[in-house]
């Protein structure tokens, strides 16, 4: 079962220094990415093996203004989408306990065993 998690990570990192795989604490740097898969499964079987994957990926991205929020969001989606991922869904939210602003993303992808991305 592929995990494309620590590749797509890193990717980020680039972005955004503050990438991580859990939410940011209440004293966490801004502004940062949060990345988890949402979802793994078979997408079709071949001589009784695994032939493709379905993943989803979230991506959220917090900062204090909305502004960069976007900015940020644009420069994740553009490298995400360069990977072959497609952006299935976003929206735009505010965090009343620690005052900033989010915005989730999701992403899906088509992955064969050895973790190659196909369209």
């Amino acid at each position: 079962m592929p995990d494309l998690t620590p590749q797509l990570r890193a990717l980020l990192q680039a972005i955004i220094p503050c990438a991580q795989g859990q939410y940011p604490a209440q004293e966490a740097a801004f502004p940062c990415a949060v990345i988890y898969e949402s979802g793994n499964a078979v997408q079709a079987r071949c001589d009784g093996r695994t032939h493709l994957h379905a993943l989803e990926y979230t991506v959220e991205i917090w900062a204090f203004s909305l502004g960069e929020t976007h900015a940020l969001s644009v420069r994740a989606d553009e490298a995400l989408a360069s990977l072959g991922l497609s952006r299935s869904a976003c929206t735009d939210l505010y965090d009343e306990d620690l005052r900033v602003h989010r915005r989730v993303m999701r992403y899906r992808a088509l992955c064969d065993e050895n973790g190659v991305l196909t369209q």
